[in-house]
């Protein structure tokens, strides 16, 4: 299995499991802060989707956003540019998905473009370095790997534990 491959299995598999994890949740548990301090699994998906979308398609494709090119900002009511990154706690809280469902269509979008530019890379695209607006100098890998699979991995953690707060089943494992 190439680099590649395994790059995109796995992102596949990382989408896959963070739609799993919120397409069932009703208003209330998208939007429940764990001891009213932390962030709330609405924040936590739109957060890491906007930046794998921003990311994948803004910074290294040079393209419009999923979110703006398709008017998922205007369609679901949210900002049109933050994505959550340097927002303080109460900015985070008063981030809100009240359609799921739509949300739910955004996240298909950016992963279809995710999984598209991913299709297009061979194993020594990898090594090219490019110097990223707030990331620095990094290499594709350091992006596909750490922006896209630990970072959505990470976020994912969180939404598995505060399911588990919430008394739902959160990791399937």
């Amino acid at each position: 299995m190439s680099t590649m491959d395994y790059f995109r299995s796995a992102t596949q598999g990382l989408h896959k499991d963070l739609t799993e994890a919120i397409k069932d949740l009703s208003n209330e548990q998208l939007h429940f802060r764990p001891l009213d301090k932390g962030s709330h699994i609405a924040f936590l998906i739109w957060h890491d989707i906007r930046t794998e979308d921003l990311v994948i398609n803004s910074l290294q494709q040079k393209k419009t956003p999923v979110w703006n090119a398709e008017g998922w900002d205007k369609k679901l009511g949210m900002d049109p540019k933050s994505q959550g990154t340097g927002m303080t706690a109460e900015q985070a809280a008063a981030v809100r998905i009240n359609d799921l469902q739509g949300f739910l269509q955004y996240m298909a979008s950016v992963f279809k473009a995710t999984d598209a530019f991913l299709a297009g890379l061979k194993d020594e695209d990898l090594s090219e370095v490019r110097d990223y607006p707030m990331l620095g100098k990094r290499s594709l890998f350091q992006l596909i790997g750490g922006v896209v699979l630990s970072h959505g991995s990470s976020h994912l953690g969180e939404i598995w534990y505060i399911k588990g707060l919430l008394g739902l089943k959160g990791s399937p494992v």
